[in-house]
C-alpha cells in the first residue's frame, strides 16, 4: 500500500495532473459509450441488427480513418484551437444521428452522419500521451503511461455498461449522453494550461509523418496483430458461453478480461521502467502466450479465470508501446505516431471480429480460440528481430 501511495502519490503531485486525468476521462466516454448506444438506438427505432451494425461500423471506422488526421492537426496547429472545434462538431453530429434516428431517416442517412462524427470526434488521447512526458520526470513517464493506459481500458468497460443503463431509460440516451460528456469533458481540457501550452512544431515531415521511421512500422504491425487477436477473443467468447447454455453471460467473460488488464496496469506502475523497449519485449509476447489459455477453458467458470490472468500483461504492454512512441516518433510526430497506434489496434480489432466469427460458426470456438493467440503472436516475432530499431530516437526529419 505504501509503494502504491508513493508511486501514483508523486504522478499525482505533478503540476494539473489530477485534471489532466479526470476531464480526459469524461471528454472519451463517447470511445465506449457510442457505438453500442447506436445500436441499441437503431434497434429501439425499428431497425434490425444488421442496420445497426453498420451505422456502429460506419462509426468506428472513421474513427479509425480521421484519428491519424487529428493526430497530424495537433503536432502541427497545436491541441487547444482543434479540441474547442470538435467539442462542438463531434457532439452536434452525434445528436443529429439521434435526431435522424427518431423521425426514422433512412438508415444510409444515419451511416453517413455517423461516419461524420466519427471522423471529428476530439484527439484527446493523442493530446493526453504528448503531454505527459511534458509534466513529469523520467522515472515516471511508465507511471503515467501505465495509468493512462488503465484509463483506456477502463472507458472500453464502463462505456458500454453506462451506454446500456442510459438506453434502458430511454434509447436515444446513450448516445446523447455520449454527446454531452465529450462537450463539457473536452471543453475543460482544452482549458488546461498544458493544452494551451501545447503549440505546434515547425519541423518540416515527410508526408507519411511518422510512418518513415521503420521502428514506428514495425510497431503498428504489432498493434495491428494485437488488435486481430483482442477482436477473436472478443467475438469468441459469447460463443463459448452460448455453447454452454447461456449466451448472455458472454459479456462477463469479457469483463474479466479487462479486470486482469487493469489489475496488471495498476501492478506494472508500482513498477516503473526507463526501458519501455525492454519491457514491451516481455509483455508483449506474454499477451499472445496469455491467450492461449482460453483453449484450456471447459466451463464458464473457467474462462472467467482464464480471462483474468490473461488480460494480465496487455495494459503493461499498451504502456510500453506508449513509452516506445514517445522515444521514436520524428520530431513533431508524436501525437499523430499515438494516433497511428489506436487506428491499427481498432482496425486489427474489426479484422479479429469478422475471422473469429466466422471460424466459430463454421468449425467451432475452440478453433478461434487456438488460431487468436498465433495471429497476435505474429505482431511480436517483429518487435524481437528489429529491436535496435525501437531504441534511439530519429534524426529531424
Amino acid at each position: 500500500m505504501t509503494s502504491l501511495r508513493s508511486t501514483y502519490g508523486r504522478l499525482l503531485e505533478a503540476p494539473h495532473a489530477r485534471s489532466l486525468l479526470a476531464w480526459p476521462v469524461i471528454a472519451r466516454l463517447p470511445l465506449g459509450m457510442t457505438a453500442f448506444g447506436l445500436v441499441l438506438l437503431v434497434r429501439a427505432e425499428g431497425g434490425g441488427y444488421a442496420a445497426a451494425g453498420a451505422v456502429a461500423a460506419a462509426f468506428g471506422l472513421a474513427i479509425s480513418v480521421g484519428s491519424p488526421i487529428s493526430g497530424r492537426l495537433v503536432d502541427r496547429r497545436g491541441a487547444r484551437r482543434i479540441l474547442v472545434t470538435r467539442a462542438v462538431l463531434f457532439p452536434s453530429l452525434l445528436l443529429g444521428v439521434v435526431v435522424l434516428s427518431l423521425f426514422d431517416a433512412p438508415i444510409a442517412a444515419l451511416g453517413v452522419t455517423a461516419a461524420l462524427a466519427g471522423l471529428t470526434i476530439p484527439p484527446i488521447a493523442p493530446t493526453v500521451r504528448s503531454i505527459w512526458p511534458r509534466l513529469v520526470a523520467d522515472d515516471l513517464r511508465g507511471v503515467a503511461y501505465s495509468v493512462e493506459a488503465t484509463v483506456q481500458e477502463l472507458i472500453w468497460v464502463v462505456g458500454p455498461l453506462l451506454a446500456a443503463a442510459l438506453c434502458a431509460v430511454h434509447p436515444a440516451a446513450g448516445v446523447a449522453c455520449a454527446a454531452l460528456a465529450c462537450a463539457i469533458g473536452t471543453t475543460m481540457f482544452a482549458r488546461l494550461p498544458p493544452v494551451r501550452e501545447l503549440t505546434g512544431s515547425t519541423h518540416e515531415r515527410h508526408p507519411l509523418g511518422p510512418l518513415t521511421e521503420p521502428g514506428i512500422r514495425v510497431v503498428m504491425w504489432f498493434a495491428l496483430a494485437l488488435g486481430i487477436g483482442f477482436g477473436m477473443v472478443e467475438v469468441s467468447m459469447p460463443a463459448f458461453a452460448e455453447e454452454h447454455g447461456a449466451r448472455e453471460l458472454g459479456g462477463l467473460a469479457l469483463a474479466f478480461f479487462a479486470v486482469g488488464s487493469l489489475t496488471g496496469g495498476i501492478l506494472g506502475g508500482l513498477r516503473p521502467t526507463r526501458d519501455p523497449v525492454r519491457r514491451l519485449l516481455v509483455s508483449g509476447p506474454l499477451v499472445a502466450i496469455g491467450m492461449l489459455l482460453f483453449s484450456a477453458a471447459w466451463s464458464l467458470p473457467s474462462l472467467y479465470l482464464l480471462a483474468i490472468i490473461a488480460g494480465l500483461p496487455i495494459t503493461l504492454a499498451v504502456a510500453s508501446v506508449y513509452g516506445v512512441l514517445d522515444r521514436i516518433a520524428p520530431p513533431g510526430t508524436t501525437a499523430e505516431a499515438f494516433a497511428w497506434f489506436g487506428t491499427a489496434v481498432g482496425l486489427g480489432i474489426a479484422a479479429g471480429f469478422a475471422v473469429g466469427g466466422s471460424l466459430a460458426e463454421s468449425v467451432g470456438v475452440e478453433w478461434a480460440f487456438a488460431l487468436a493467440p498465433l495471429l497476435a503472436g505474429a505482431g511480436s516475432l517483429p518487435l524481437l528481430l528489429r529491436r535496435t530499431a525501437l531504441a534511439a530516437r530519429p534524426a529531424p526529419v
